[in-house]
């Protein structure tokens, strides 16, 4: 199979693709991303069968999140995608072996994706970094804490600013960590799709300084939230409130909070309370230069240990390191020492993104650990983390 960069003369095949797999060429979304993103905005490395047909495909979509205090190029896999009759030729792996050779080699160090199946993408070590609370229960059984009455809300009508909105959110994600810095571009882009596909909006006010947001759907019967930013749970339950006024339009709540979220404490249905949802995915694809780049934000934090990583697909990332830790970062050498530490590239993607804790993957036994100082020394550079994402394409 013969791998390489799309260009226009290939789109067509690009399309048909996306046509078979995801969304169809007369919705609303298949029609923005081809004419206004595709091409223009990211890259789409495609694989070729000996006819020239495009038989496996993956888009490359730019992105910049805040991981660890640092602001880290990435990019977002989407349309991965490959035709039913070239899935038993190793389509997939050669897909990525060569989307991860050309970003290592653009300086990116990993990479994210919102998995269909997660089977698919397991056995290349892909691992879940992003989780979600989620909610679908019946309108009529929302329940929520304490309201300030001095909150107003208003229904935004005319969507065409999103200027406040983006500060809303700029200010509510310094919470979190991996969350996406979106550029007016990103906005203006996630924008024109949500207001296009039936998007609405509310704004919540103290007064005349805004304090958060809620943007959702009316889908047939369902109140589906698609994003919310606020600056206390009392600005929270009132677009919960919000939400329960629409009983006479809609009859169920469809709601992927944050992980963290902790509305269900409320409910007085257990069965309403929700579950929480693998979301988003990333992995590794250059573990040194993940190390190199690490912030070390603690001047006691001082120190030595060995690390083995192995990957089954990149080659570079089976690496044996001694790690010197100082308040300058992280000096890396070569070693044949007996590693201190064990693990595989996707243990090292949870742990670089703190969703999981050292220990946490260790009682798993999916990390070994051979020295508790090197253990605490570990822990206390990638200390365990609150994700947050909410992109989708």
């Amino acid at each position: 199979m013969e791998f390489h960069l799309i260009n226009g003369k290939n789109i067509s095949q690009v399309e048909s693709l996306w046509d078979y797999c995801f969304e169809k060429k007369d919705s609303y979304f298949f029609k923005w991303y081809f004419n206004e993103y595709c091409l223009k905005q990211n890259a789409v490395l495609g694989g070729f069968n000996k006819q020239g047909v495009l038989s496996t495909m993956v888009h490359l979509n730019p992105y910049t999140l805040k991981l660890r205090g640092m602001d880290a190029g990435t990019s977002y896999l989407v349309g991965v995608a490959t035709d039913p009759a070239a899935i038993e030729k190793r389509a997939m792996k050669e897909l990525f072996e060569m989307a991860f050779a050309i970003l290592k080699a653009q300086g990116k160090f990993f990479v994210i994706l919102m998995p269909e199946h997660a089977g698919v993408y397991l056995p290349y070590q892909f691992a879940f970094v992003y989780f979600k609370h989620r909610y679908e229960l019946p309108l009529r059984g929302l329940a929520y804490g304490e309201v300030d009455d001095s909150i107003e809300l208003k229904r935004i009508e005319n969507l065409n600013d999103f200027t406040e909105f983006s500060n809303l959110y700029e200010s509510y994600v310094q919470k979190y960590n991996g969350f996406v810095i979106r550029s007016e571009r990103e906005w203006s882009n996630f924008w024109t799709v949500f207001t296009n596909e039936s998007g609405e909006a509310a704004i919540a006010y103290r007064g005349d300084l805004p304090v958060g947001y809620v943007l959702y759907q009316r889908v047939g019967m369902v109140f589906k939230i698609i994003e919310m930013a606020y600056v206390d749970a009392a600005v929270k339950n009132s677009f919960l409130r919000y939400a329960r006024q629409h009983i006479a339009q809609c009859d169920k709540l469809e709601w992927l909070a944050e992980a963290d979220d902790l509305t269900y404490l409320h409910f007085p249905d257990q069965s309403h309370c929700g579950s929480m949802l693998p979301f988003m995915m990333a992995r590794i694809i250059d573990a040194r230069k993940a190390l190199e780049l690490l912030p070390i934000n603690n001047e006691h934090i001082e120190g030595s240990f060995t690390i083995l990583i192995t990957d089954d697909l990149v080659k570079s990332n089976n690496i044996l390191m001694k790690l010197n830790i100082g308040n300058d970062g992280i000096r890396i050498e070569d070693t044949f020492n007996l590693p201190d530490i064990e693990m595989d590239i996707s243990a090292f993607t949870q742990l670089y993104f703190g969703q999981f804790s050292l220990s946490e993957l260790v009682a798993e036994d999916i990390v070994a650990v051979h020295s508790a100082d090197a253990g605490r020394l570990l822990s206390d550079i990638l200390p365990k983390c609150n994700n947050y994402i909410n992109e989708y394409y």
